[in-house]
This record gives C-alpha cells, sequence and structure tokens, in this order.
C-alpha cells in the first residue's frame, strides 16, 4: 500500500510508517463541529479585535474610550427626546383643555358699580387691618433684601433633573448632546 511518493520520502524519515501515523491520528483526533449560534456578527468581531489590541496600544484604549462614550451620549440623547416628546404631548393636550373651558362668569368684566362696591370694600379692610398690612409688607422687604439671591436661579437649572425642566431647556439640552456626540465622531475618525 505504499505509494511512489511515501517510498520517495522514505528516505527522509527512516522508521515512519503512514498506515501507522493514520492509525495514531484517527485515535487522537479531537474534532468539534461548529455548534448552533455561534456564529458572531462582524461587529462583534471588530470589538473583541479591538479589546485584544486594547491590551497593546493606548490608541485602542482611547478608540474604545471614545465608542463607549458615543454609544452613552446616544443613550442619553434617546432619553431626552423621549422626555420632549412627552412634555409637548402634555403641553398641546392642556392647550387643548384650555380652548374647550367656557367663561365663568367670575372672569366676565365688571360693571362701574361693581367696581365702585370692590374699592369700598378694600378701603374698609385696608383701614381695620393697617397694622397687620404693615407687618406682612416688612417681612416681605426683610426677606428679598440683600441682593444674594440674584445669582442662585443659574445654578439651580443646572442641578434640576432633566424631567423637571423645561421643553426649551430639554431641547438646548439634547443640542448640546448631539454636540458632544458629533466631537466625540470627529475625534475617533481622526485616530
Amino acid at each position: 500500500m505504499r505509494t511512489p511518493i511515501n517510498t520517495e520520502l522514505q528516505h527522509l524519515a527512516p522508521g515512519y510508517d503512514p498506515a501507522k501515523a493514520h492509525d495514531y491520528y484517527e485515535k487522537h483526533k479531537h474534532l468539534k463541529g461548529r455548534q448552533k449560534g455561534s456564529a458572531e456578527s462582524p461587529l462583534a468581531t471588530i470589538g473583541k479585535r479591538a479589546k485584544r489590541l486594547a491590551a497593546t496600544s493606548p490608541k485602542a484604549k482611547q478608540k474604545i474610550a471614545l465608542q463607549n462614550s458615543i454609544q452613552n451620549l446616544e443613550a442619553k440623547l434617546g432619553k431626552l427626546e423621549q422626555l420632549i416628546r412627552e412634555k409637548e404631548a402634555i403641553l398641546k393636550r392642556d392647550q387643548a383643555q384650555a380652548k374647550v373651558k367656557v367663561r365663568k362668569p367670575k372672569d366676565k368684566p365688571q360693571t362701574a358699580a361693581d367696581k365702585a362696591k370692590a374699592t369700598r370694600e378694600n378701603k374698609k379692610y385696608r383701614d381695620k387691618h393697617k397694622q397687620q398690612l404693615k407687618t406682612k409688607a416688612k417681612q416681605a422687604t426683610g426677606k428679598s433684601g440683600g441682593g444674594s439671591g440674584g445669582g442662585s436661579s443659574k445654578s439651580s437649572a443646572k442641578s434640576q433633573k432633566p424631567s423637571d425642566m423645561s421643553i426649551a431647556n430639554l431641547k438646548a439640552l439634547a443640542t448640546k448632546v448631539k454636540g458632544q456626540i458629533a466631537v466625540a465622531k470627529q475625534k475617533l475618525a481622526a485616530l
């Protein structure tokens, strides 16, 4: 059962028996078939390759960090856009309900006689409660005086949760996040 090739190679490896080698291979082979679902998407293989490279080069680490930040920013942007849509829907619904409301009798303009009567009642109240009104006025001016309260509105706007912010502020924040995504993508392309 020797082929001419085997006889030609016999001088290179004396004592080589191809049949014996084949038997040994058959006894010791460990073949594994492909398992179902083990095929990976191209993106997964790219991610694995990037992780292998991350251990070797700082440039690859930087790329992975940028990709992760882009994913986080896009997730944040999606949440913001969803919140904007919800708030706009609520606003439209409220505006539609406000149009439907019928004017109540108290919303009608007052006649001259009604205005005169209200003025007389207000004057009587002021005369009767003069001291109480003065103390209320002093308390109100004492709290707002000082000028240190002017800067707190900006800091409180930044610390607000997105769900508590107005639609205009949410849109501004979404634009800012879009800009951050664009910058991160530019950096990633430059690497």
